[in-house]
């Protein structure tokens, strides 16, 4: 697990009574988590990858997590929070694919395992928009990263790369490698935005309305306070190495949208939609189920 970034918190409880949050370990999640500090007001935090998130969630390791999206479809029973989400319109910056030559001759593309939805992303737009069928290979970011820096030889087959989070954020221009971001790959696509993770909820911990209320109370205050406060949590943030106190307040303060409205839902739609119509889902998306609805 990466460090908090100066969110204090603790792995998330069992058995005390305490409402088990999970969120994203990642420079962009902050504006949500920022207010919400360590276990108080009846709930425990702790922080992982996406992908972890969703494997904690589904095996009942936690009660609410901030997920990739793509893991609700697997688990439709989960009970939305509205409002909060983590979405781009264009380009994101933390979503970046290294390719050698043109995207349409890649062979082998190595996908970081800390993701989920952007690994879906990826495969969807070699398939319908690069027209390549390139083979996948789970990869760890770090060993990603060296690679592309001239180590890693045990790589040596990958001819593009996707890393995603702090760890695309800390990458620049390397040598021998072009890249692409692909939040501006999808809205050149279909000139939507795109959802990456929500909040989600286990039905069983938030059956009551009282539960649902509170929730839905305390993460949208919690985005609230974080949003007024980007400069403060930057300046106490620990920054992706090369990534300026300046670049992460743009990033998350222009790049980096925590809405969820209608015209997210519809960008989530379509993506699930395209992903079925593309063979990469083995049956369409139901429709999503929020709290207090």
């Amino acid at each position: 697990m990466q460090e908090s970034h100066g969110i204090q918190g603790s792995t998330a409880a069992s058995g005390d009574g305490l409402l088990r949050l999970g969120g994203i370990d990642y420079l962009n999640a902050l504006p949500l988590l920022w207010g919400l500090g360590e276990a108080k007001d009846g709930m425990s935090m702790g922080y992982h990858v996406p992908s972890r998130l969703a494997e904690m969630l589904e095996a009942a390791e936690l009660d609410v997590a901030l997920i990739p999206v793509v893991a609700s479809i697997a688990s439709p029973d989960y009970r939305v929070v509205p409002g909060i989400g983590i979405s781009s319109y264009g380009g994101v910056r933390s979503i970046r694919l290294y390719y050698r030559e043109s995207l349409s001759s890649v062979k082998r593309v190595g996908l970081d395992t800390c993701s989920m939805t952007s690994a879906l992303l990826t495969q969807l737009l070699f398939r319908e928009v690069w027209g390549a069928e390139p083979e996948f290979v789970p990869c760890d970011p770090a060993s990603m990263r060296d690679y592309l820096a001239g180590g890693a030889d045990e790589l040596s087959g990958l001819d593009a790369v996707l890393l995603i989070g702090d760890a695309a954020l800390a990458g620049g221009r390397y040598a021998d490698w072009l890249d692409t971001d692909l939040g501006t790959e999808w809205t050149r696509w279909t000139g939507l935005p795109f959802v990456y993770a929500f909040w989600a909820c286990r039905q069983e911990a938030v059956a009551s309305a009282s539960v649902q209320g509170f929730l839905i109370e305390r993460l949208a205050r919690a985005k609230e306070a974080g949003l007024l406060r980007i400069d403060e949590i930057v300046a106490g943030a620990d920054l992706p190495a090369g990534f300026d106190e300046a670049a992460g307040i743009h990033y998350l303060g222009s790049l980096i949208d925590y809405d969820l409205g209608e015209d997210k839902l519809e960008a989530m739609k379509l993506f699930f939609d395209r992903l079925h119509g593309a063979g990469l889902l083995d049956s369409p998306a139901g429709e999503l189920s929020f709290l207090g609805g």
